[in-house]
């Protein structure tokens, strides 16, 4: 098998299915699985503006990210994960597009994740 990538998917409101009658050529099973899959990136694309990583060093209580300028509107939803599943924030401040996430001190390095994206409506 190979990976299939598309740096510019095309979002189809219809996805061909195979038939009794079709052969049983690659070709013609990948071509519905490929459209599906150009569908999920499109509409990841449309919701997931951006996202950054940053390690929080062990004993820092917060991390900032700093996104590129007008990432963060007025409608932008922020998700936060961190590395450990015991882990919670205790408070998100957005200054423009700096976003700062502040933690209880860790007694170990954890990588946080920010993602930004459209707020669903």
């Amino acid at each position: 098998m190979k990976d299939y990538t598309n740096s510019s998917p095309v979002f189809s409101d219809r996805v061909d299915i195979l038939e009794t009658t079709d052969t049983n050529h690659a070709d013609n099973f990948n071509q519905s699985t490929k459209q599906l899959l150009d569908n999920d990136l499109r509409l990841k694309n449309a919701i997931n503006k951006c996202e950054k990583i940053e390690m929080l060093p062990a004993g820092q209580p917060s991390v900032t990210f700093s996104f590129d300028e007008g990432s963060i509107g007025e409608n932008s939803r922020i998700n936060i994960e961190a590395s450990v599943s015991d882990v919670s924030y205790e408070a998100i401040t957005v200054d423009g597009d700096n976003v700062t996430v502040v933690f209880e001190a860790q007694e170990k390095d954890i990588h946080v994740k920010a993602v930004v994206s459209d707020a669903v409506v």
